[in-house]
């Protein structure tokens, strides 16, 4: 059958039409980013995620030629700022950073107004840190791990461990230690952890678990004493501190904290993969690398397929942790 040239024509232009309204086109239409993007962080400013979050938003505002505005949106561990993200538009303009705190959210609560899996699209891995160093105050009389535990179990009712609340992976790291090392240290659950570090500093408290970003200063100065790092390596930024590997506790391995990023479940998959090539970009170049090392984070990058894969295995880890530290889901 041969085609007049107008009825060809109008064929195309049909063609183009349907094209025009495909989410692909209309993300080129719109030429996304047009507008500034939020990222809520469930936290509140000042921690180690609110310092992530903001180095992640310069840099990828400046990738994809927009800006990116950090929305603090702390509570209910995390689970408010999951929420307003879980229920945003799936437009490209709001995203979430969070940390381990999203799986083990999805671990302590029962019910949750979301759905982990199902309402999120997870974007990349940013970061993970070197794990959590075992740092206990000053007036304890060991030098090493094993004086540690050898006095733990000689006095077991005089010691006790800081966290930043039931279920928290502070709280969690010190039933792990307490379920390998054989000790029986009590668990004195804090606000947070600053304040629980702030105590051993003090000398308040015999111990509590800090991350490299958070205790390096008072590790440095010798404010405290650590002991074990539960990264299967050492810290650079504290290279003479051995990890629970290297001291006969391998299981420790499994306390470490990371940094991620998730769209809401339905975003384009263009988009996603835009945010996670440019996140990827700035990641591995020197300066942004050197920025993460000073926190003591190791700068990842990681594709969706890879950080989701990642997610399953930390929510079943996260699963395991609970149940040995005895914490009853909400």
């Amino acid at each position: 059958m041969i085609f007049s040239r107008r009825r060809v024509n109008r064929a195309l232009l049909v063609v183009a039409a349907c094209m025009a309204f495909s989410p692909g086109a209309a993300i080129a239409q719109d030429k996304w980013p047009s507008r500034p993007i939020r990222m809520i962080v469930p936290v509140a400013a000042g921690g180690s995620l609110d310092v992530v979050a903001r180095i992640v938003a310069q840099h990828l505002g400046e990738a994809l030629g927009t800006t990116v505005v950090v929305d603090n949106r702390g509570g209910a561990n995390g689970t408010i700022g999951n929420n307003l993200v879980a229920n945003a538009a799936p437009d490209g303009y709001t995203m979430l950073a969070s940390t381990g705190q999203f799986t083990g959210s999805a671990v302590l609560y029962k019910k949750l107004p979301y759905d982990p899996v199902k309402d999120f699209a997870p974007v990349t891995q940013i970061a993970r840190s070197y794990g959590l160093v075992l740092a206990i105050n000053t007036d304890v009389p060991a030098q090493n791990l094993q004086e540690f535990i050898a006095l733990a179990k000689k006095h077991p009712d005089s010691m006790n461990f800081g966290s930043a609340g039931e279920g928290n992976i502070t709280h969690l790291a010190g039933a792990l230690f307490n379920n390998l090392a054989g000790t029986t240290i009590q668990h004195v659950p804090y606000k947070g952890s600053g304040p629980a570090f702030q105590d051993v500093v003090s000398k308040q408290i015999t111990m509590t678990f800090v991350s490299t970003s958070g205790g390096l200063g008072a590790i440095k100065a010798g404010k405290v004493r650590p002991l074990a790092i539960s990264s299967p390596t050492r810290a650079p930024v504290i290279p003479d501190v051995p990890t629970f590997e290297e001291l006969g506790l391998p299981g420790m391995n499994k306390i470490n904290g990371w940094y991620g990023l998730w769209y809401p479940a339905g975003t384009p998959q263009a988009i996603i993969d835009r945010v996670q090539a440019a996140v990827a970009g700035f990641l591995a170049t020197p300066a942004v690398k050197a920025q993460f090392e000073e926190l003591g984070l190791i700068a990842m990058g990681t594709t969706p397929a890879e950080f989701s894969k990642f997610l399953v295995q930390d929510l079943a880890d996260q699963g395991e942790l609970v149940k040995i530290a005895n914490v009853e889901p909400q």
